[in-house]
């Protein structure tokens, strides 16, 4: 049929054509007819080489349209299969379990998602264990994604960078696909280090958080700050729920003996636990590193290094009046703080609502000179000595005038 077609519209041609034709062309008409079917048979035939060269070519060029179709399919899909397959680091080690904490964290992060229209804030000491009680309620669920802010990166910028994306809108199909796949929220986990101290950076955080996990509701949205100072740049209204994690008590620790002697490497005393919790205070991670190295060096050489390390502390918090105090407003009472806090009792700590500072304020400072005798409990909103050393130290600390005093003399 194909090969008919051509010749039988080329006869058509030859027939109309036969009508304005001069008549002495018709005396030739036999061999102008079997001329034009030699030049059909002759286009017919090249009409199909032409096509059996460019098919292939065709065929080629759908192939490739299909593949990079498909890749570009691949590649959107690349960041949301990251969020889907991100889960927390497997816990290595032995650590110290605390059940109620526990618990209370896996109620509001892991409730049903129509419940959770918040994000969480989780403060507490440096070492205190906020990073290793997140990783233990969220051990084995997929679609948890952790991003860690460094100086100078807003959060934007620190997610677009882990998820290999150009900008926004690509980040929140990620997230909101990632979320159809799994059949539930992701988990966002936001970790600012102790070292973060940029303001640019600190500030990109309150609003990301508000509009990522309680307005757009694409992910369950956590942040863990190692300072008061921190946390302070990270406002929420009653969209942010805060969740500190407190030090340990000595009563808690000694009944964590076999815990603390997997440390040691030997049986622990009580006295041992004393010893280590006077200058350590209640802060397990200090607690476990002192023990770990006890085992190497003799717990007398470990509790001088540790001893030397709260000292520098007390120092750099000395400065604290002489840099222009607490906030804005330059308040110089760091040194009278601390006489403060000496002169309540150790478990009780310091508490006034009539300060010229605020707790953000303070958190500032300490952050900035590293300076953590003290800390600010939200619980209980008291000051309180780092450790039972600490509090004893404190009441000695000399005033910025006595201080240019010693100088000049």
């Amino acid at each position: 049929m194909l090969l008919k077609m051509p010749r039988g519209r080329l006869l058509l041609v030859q027939k109309s054509a036969s009508l304005w034709m001069p008549r002495r062309m018709h005396s030739n008409e036999t061999r102008t007819s079997g001329m034009a079917s030699r030049a059909g048979t002759a286009i017919t035939k090249g009409f199909f080489q032409f096509l059996g060269q460019i098919t292939p070519i065709c065929a080629a060029g759908g192939l490739f349209y299909m593949m990079i179709v498909r890749r570009q399919e691949e590649e959107d899909q690349r960041p949301v299969r990251q969020i889907i397959t991100s889960q927390v680091p497997a816990i290595v080690g032995d650590f110290i379990e605390r059940p109620v904490l526990f618990q209370n964290l896996q109620r509001l992060i892991l409730d049903p998602d129509e419940n959770m229209d918040f994000f969480v804030l989780i403060t507490g000491n440096h070492k205190v264990g906020k990073s290793h009680l997140v990783q233990r309620v969220l051990q084995g669920h997929q679609g948890v994604f952790r991003v860690t802010l460094q100086d100078g990166q807003t959060i934007d910028s620190a997610l677009h960078g882990v998820l290999g994306v150009e900008n926004d809108a690509a980040m929140v199909w990620a997230f909101a696909e990632a979320g159809k796949q799994l059949g539930h929220r992701p988990v966002l986990l936001i970790d600012i280090q102790e070292r973060v101290t940029d303001t640019k950076t600190l500030n990109s955080i309150s609003n990301f958080c508000k509009e990522f996990g309680f307005e757009m509701k694409l992910a369950k949205v956590v942040v863990t700050a190692s300072s008061a100072g921190t946390a302070s740049f990270i406002t929420g209204d009653d969209r942010r729920v805060d969740f500190f994690v407190p030090c340990f008590s000595l009563e808690e620790l000694k009944k964590e003996k076999a815990q603390i002697s997997k440390w040691y490497g030997q049986p622990v005393e009580d006295i041992e636990i004393d010893a280590v919790f006077d200058l350590a205070g209640g802060v397990v991670g200090d607690i476990q590193a002192t023990f770990v190295q006890a085992r190497k060096i003799g717990l007398g050489k470990a509790l001088s290094d540790m001893k030397r390390k709260v000292q520098r502390d007390l120092q750099n918090y000395q400065c604290i009046d002489c840099s222009g105090g607490f906030g804005p407003g330059k308040v110089c009472l760091a040194t009278w703080l601390a006489h403060q806090v000496a002169k309540s009792s150790f478990q009780q700590c310091f508490s006034s609502f009539e300060l010229p500072f605020n707790p953000s304020q303070f958190g500032v400072t300490v952050r900035n000179l590293r300076a953590h005798p003290i800390y600010f409990d939200p619980n209980s909103s008291a000051y309180c000595a780092r450790s039972p050393f600490v509090h004893r130290e404190l009441g000695s600390i000399k005033s910025a005038k006595d201080l240019m005093k010693a100088a000049r003399v």
